[in-house]
């Protein structure tokens, strides 16, 4: 295996992290006597942020793997977020009734574990961010240990969103008082060096690129009809209008101008393995919905290793530029660059399958 070279400011990040698995281990082996007749100390989470594609969330896994012996589990924030929505929606089902519906959802999904490592943490959702200080608060109450990683330092995070000033409520009362933030701001993304090997996957529109799509597609598809399909979600059905067995065609509108959660996109994702993306318009301030929309899509598209083909209107750094979530959009312009590489497609689930 490769021996990855870190660079300094990794290393300052990785040091953190080797102090503070060391820490959880020695208060694991603390005896039960000792822990009887002393109160443990108080171990601090980590908050660790940086620009796109400089390591986090390579350094959280290294961290998360070098500890098989601590219950622990990890999350993508999304996946996260998803599952407590879900269990929610189960517990409301139940006939027992719970003194706090929430926390029992949390402790469904946390179960035992007392170390939890959430990959990209941020919030776009106004129902998401209410949530937040409820969650926390218990998670910490609990000692439960967090690592997180982000893009933005915590007090810059849900820029522009409605009732914002609750949101920072939570940052400055819950968040910071728990957490050590740590800034991870190397020079280098890591992700550009994708870059030499790009062959053309985001194309923009115009009659010789769409005959360029249509090529593609006709050799895929070896000139056979698409079908649409239905899609089982919560128990409900999507229809895809366009597909041909691990192939879907979806225009954008239909993909994120309608009202399409975390779990349509993670169905959608499951079920193929290279998707057609139409017309990507320029997303503008009066958009934020289908931008929030976009982001989720592009999350589960990268985080199932689905293969994407994109005939946009512009070009990736000007798709959503202003508006709320437009600083977080930057992470999801760095994984589109990502996704259109020779590396992503390499290992994506359509050279997989």
């Amino acid at each position: 295996m490769k021996k990855i070279i870190l660079d300094p400011k990794q290393k300052e990040v990785q040091k953190n992290l080797q102090y503070l698995a060391q820490q959880i281990v020695d208060q694991q082996n603390i005896g039960l006597l000792q822990k009887i007749f002393s109160k443990p100390k108080t171990i601090k989470s980590l908050y660790i942020y940086s620009d796109v594609g400089r390591g986090k969330s390579m350094l959280m896994n290294e961290f998360y793997n070098s500890l098989p012996q601590v219950k622990r589990v990890t999350f993508h924030f999304n996946a996260f977020m998803r599952q407590v929505h879900e269990t929610l929606r189960d517990i409301r089902r139940e006939d027992k009734k719970y003194a706090d519906e929430l926390v029992e959802a949390v402790t469904r999904i946390i179960e035992d574990n007392k170390l939890i490592c959430f990959d990209e943490f941020q919030v776009v959702d106004i129902a998401d961010a209410m949530l937040l200080a409820r969650i926390f608060s218990y998670l910490f109450s609990q000692s439960v240990i967090a690592v997180f990683t982000s893009n933005s330092h915590p007090l810059e995070l849900y820029k522009n969103g409605l009732q914002r000033e609750l949101f920072i409520e939570f940052v400055k009362n819950v968040l910071l008082p728990n957490c050590q933030v740590l800034h991870l701001n190397g020079e280098v993304d890591y992700r550009q060096q994708y870059k030499q090997n790009l062959s053309k996957r985001y194309f923009i529109s115009n009659r010789k690129n769409r005959a360029i799509i249509a090529e593609i597609l006709q050799n895929l598809t070896k000139g056979n009809p698409l079908k649409s399909r239905k899609l089982e979600v919560w128990g409900r059905e999507i229809k895809i209008k366009k597909t041909y067995e691990n192939i879907a065609v979806i225009n954008f509108d239909d993909l994120c101008a309608v009202d399409f959660a975390a779990s349509d996109y993670q169905t959608i994702c499951k079920n193929f393995d290279l998707i057609f993306l139409n017309a990507l318009p320029r997303l503008t301030a009066d958009n934020p919905n289908e931008a929030r929309r976009f982001v989720l899509f592009i999350d589960e598209v990268y985080e199932n290793k689905v293969a994407l083909i994109i005939n946009a209107k512009v070009k990736i750094a000007e798709i959503y530029q202003n508006g709320i979530g437009a600083e977080a959009f930057k992470r999801t312009a760095s994984r589109l660059n990502e996704i259109k590489s020779d590396f992503y497609w390499q290992n994506s689930k359509i050279n997989k399958n």
